[in-house]
């Protein structure tokens, strides 16, 4: 969890990642939604902050 809250707080200052949080936070509701496992919630969060993590590297 602690990683997931890492992540969020320093790609959130991006503003080429503002329209990929937008799908994130929608992906993040879908994620709680459908996985049972806490486990697999935070995973699937973690893998979605990775590819906005590579956006943003990319984009520099």
């Amino acid at each position: 969890m602690s990683t997931i809250v890492r992540l969020e707080q320093k790609y959130r200052r991006y503003d080429k990642a503002t329209a990929l949080f937008a799908v994130y936070e929608k992906l993040c509701e879908r994620f709680e939604e459908d996985l049972a496992q806490e486990r697999d919630v935070l995973l699937s969060k973690a893998a979605a902050l990775m590819v906005i993590k590579y956006w943003v590297e990319q984009a520099a």
